[in-house]
Protein backbone atom coordinates (compact mmCIF):
# COMPACT_ATOMS: atom_id res chain seq x y z
CA UNK A 1 0.00 0.00 0.00
CA UNK A 2 1.14 3.54 -0.84
CA UNK A 3 -0.21 7.10 1.30
CA UNK A 4 -1.96 9.01 -1.17
CA UNK A 5 -3.54 12.35 -0.94
CA UNK A 6 -7.21 11.47 -2.18
CA UNK A 7 -10.84 13.15 -2.08
CA UNK A 8 -12.84 12.21 0.23
CA UNK A 9 -16.42 11.34 -2.13
CA UNK A 10 -18.68 11.85 0.88
CA UNK A 11 -17.07 14.92 1.91
CA UNK A 12 -15.03 16.24 -0.84
CA UNK A 13 -12.00 16.91 1.91
CA UNK A 14 -8.75 16.17 1.18
CA UNK A 15 -7.61 13.34 3.28
CA UNK A 16 -4.55 10.83 3.43
CA UNK A 17 -5.58 6.92 2.22
CA UNK A 18 -3.39 3.71 1.50
CA UNK A 19 -4.13 2.59 -1.59
CA UNK A 20 -2.95 -0.27 -3.35
CA UNK A 21 0.75 0.15 -4.75
CA UNK A 22 1.18 -1.60 -7.80
CA UNK A 23 -1.28 -3.43 -10.18
CA UNK A 24 -0.50 -7.05 -8.65
CA UNK A 25 -1.48 -5.23 -5.48
CA UNK A 26 -5.14 -4.59 -6.90
CA UNK A 27 -4.74 -7.91 -8.23
CA UNK A 28 -4.60 -8.87 -4.82
CA UNK A 29 -6.85 -6.94 -3.68
CA UNK A 30 -9.61 -7.42 -6.07
CA UNK A 31 -9.11 -11.49 -5.85
CA UNK A 32 -9.74 -11.38 -1.67
CA UNK A 33 -12.49 -10.12 -2.93
CA UNK A 34 -12.34 -6.11 -0.70
CA UNK A 35 -15.01 -3.63 -1.12
CA UNK A 36 -15.07 -0.17 -1.14
CA UNK A 37 -16.35 0.43 2.42
CA UNK A 38 -15.05 -2.79 3.78
CA UNK A 39 -13.91 -2.38 7.23
CA UNK A 40 -10.86 -3.60 8.21
CA UNK A 41 -8.03 -4.46 10.51
CA UNK A 42 -4.75 -3.67 10.18
CA UNK A 43 -0.87 -3.14 11.76
CA UNK A 44 1.04 -0.09 9.30
CA UNK A 45 4.61 -1.41 8.87
CA UNK A 46 7.03 -0.04 6.94
CA UNK A 47 7.67 -2.11 4.07
CA UNK A 48 11.22 -4.08 3.22
CA UNK A 49 11.94 -4.73 0.04
CA UNK A 50 8.03 -4.59 -1.51
CA UNK A 51 9.79 -5.49 -5.62
CA UNK A 52 10.72 -8.45 -3.95
CA UNK A 53 7.34 -9.51 -2.19
CA UNK A 54 5.40 -8.88 -4.83
CA UNK A 55 7.51 -11.08 -7.53
CA UNK A 56 6.54 -13.80 -4.83
CA UNK A 57 3.03 -13.14 -5.37
CA UNK A 58 3.34 -12.89 -9.20
CA UNK A 59 4.84 -16.02 -9.64
CA UNK A 60 2.58 -17.82 -7.64
CA UNK A 61 -0.60 -16.14 -10.29
CA UNK A 62 1.89 -17.51 -13.24
CA UNK A 63 2.16 -21.07 -11.82
CA UNK A 64 -1.62 -21.42 -10.97
CA UNK A 65 -2.05 -20.34 -14.72
CA UNK A 66 0.25 -22.51 -16.50
CA UNK A 67 0.97 -25.29 -13.93
CA UNK A 68 -2.10 -28.26 -14.08
CA UNK A 69 -1.75 -28.75 -10.12
CA UNK A 70 -2.29 -25.35 -9.05
CA UNK A 71 -5.01 -24.32 -12.00
CA UNK A 72 -7.72 -22.67 -9.85
CA UNK A 73 -5.88 -21.47 -6.96
CA UNK A 74 -5.46 -17.96 -6.04
CA UNK A 75 -1.51 -16.36 -6.05
CA UNK A 76 -1.35 -16.62 -2.01
CA UNK A 77 -2.50 -20.03 -1.90
CA UNK A 78 -0.56 -21.71 -4.42
CA UNK A 79 3.03 -19.93 -3.44
CA UNK A 80 1.92 -21.95 0.24
CA UNK A 81 0.86 -24.95 -1.48
CA UNK A 82 4.84 -24.83 -2.98
CA UNK A 83 6.52 -23.48 -0.06
CA UNK A 84 4.81 -26.74 1.51
CA UNK A 85 5.46 -29.10 -1.53
CA UNK A 86 9.36 -28.00 -1.75
CA UNK A 87 9.79 -27.45 2.47
CA UNK A 88 11.53 -24.50 2.09
CA UNK A 89 10.86 -22.28 5.03
CA UNK A 90 8.62 -25.15 7.14
CA UNK A 91 8.52 -25.72 10.77
CA UNK A 92 7.37 -29.21 12.09
CA UNK A 93 4.29 -29.11 14.70
CA UNK A 94 4.06 -32.05 16.79
CA UNK A 95 0.54 -33.37 18.02
CA UNK A 96 -0.46 -36.71 20.40
CA UNK A 97 -3.59 -38.50 18.70
CA UNK A 98 -5.36 -40.96 20.94
CA UNK A 99 -4.44 -44.38 19.38
CA UNK A 100 -2.40 -43.05 17.18
CA UNK A 101 0.31 -41.33 19.35
CA UNK A 102 2.74 -38.54 18.24
CA UNK A 103 2.05 -36.79 14.22
CA UNK A 104 3.87 -34.71 12.70
CA UNK A 105 2.77 -31.93 10.50
CA UNK A 106 5.01 -29.47 8.19
CA UNK A 107 3.47 -25.80 8.60
CA UNK A 108 4.79 -23.21 5.83
CA UNK A 109 5.94 -20.34 7.61
CA UNK A 110 4.62 -16.68 7.23
CA UNK A 111 6.30 -14.80 4.17
CA UNK A 112 4.63 -11.52 5.77
CA UNK A 113 7.65 -8.41 6.25
CA UNK A 114 7.00 -8.49 10.05
CA UNK A 115 7.76 -12.54 10.44
CA UNK A 116 10.70 -13.27 7.46
CA UNK A 117 13.62 -11.53 7.45
CA UNK A 118 15.03 -10.32 3.87
CA UNK A 119 17.81 -13.12 4.02
CA UNK A 120 14.79 -15.91 5.11
CA UNK A 121 13.03 -14.29 2.01
CA UNK A 122 15.53 -14.81 -0.44
CA UNK A 123 16.22 -18.37 0.81
CA UNK A 124 12.35 -18.87 0.47
CA UNK A 125 12.73 -17.53 -2.91
CA UNK A 126 15.50 -19.73 -3.76
CA UNK A 127 13.75 -22.65 -2.45
CA UNK A 128 10.31 -21.92 -4.50
CA UNK A 129 12.72 -21.78 -7.84
CA UNK A 130 14.55 -24.95 -7.11
CA UNK A 131 11.92 -26.98 -6.77
CA UNK A 132 9.78 -25.57 -9.87
CA UNK A 133 12.85 -26.27 -11.74
CA UNK A 134 13.43 -29.36 -10.02
CA UNK A 135 9.70 -30.71 -10.58
CA UNK A 136 8.01 -28.80 -13.57
CA UNK A 137 10.07 -26.89 -15.50
CA UNK A 138 13.49 -28.94 -15.96
CA UNK A 139 15.87 -26.86 -17.86
CA UNK A 140 15.05 -23.32 -16.51
CA UNK A 141 17.00 -21.29 -13.78
CA UNK A 142 16.18 -19.09 -11.03
CA UNK A 143 17.44 -15.88 -13.41
CA UNK A 144 14.91 -17.24 -16.39
CA UNK A 145 12.10 -18.23 -13.80
CA UNK A 146 12.61 -14.43 -12.30
CA UNK A 147 12.45 -12.83 -15.83
CA UNK A 148 9.18 -14.87 -16.79
CA UNK A 149 7.93 -13.60 -13.79
CA UNK A 150 8.86 -9.98 -14.32
CA UNK A 151 7.75 -10.07 -18.22
CA UNK A 152 4.01 -10.60 -17.18
CA UNK A 153 1.87 -8.19 -18.10
CA UNK A 154 0.76 -5.51 -15.74
CA UNK A 155 3.82 -6.45 -13.17
CA UNK A 156 5.88 -3.95 -14.01
CA UNK A 157 6.61 -1.06 -11.63
CA UNK A 158 4.13 1.59 -12.77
Amino acid sequence: MRWRAVVDQETGEVIKALVADSSIDRFLCKEREYRINDQVRCEIKQARNVKFHRLVHALGRMVAEQVDKFQGLDAHTTIKKLQLDAGVCCSFEAFDIPDLGRVMRQVPESIAFDYMTEERFKEFWRGICQHLIEKYWPGLTEEAIEQMVGLMPGEREQ
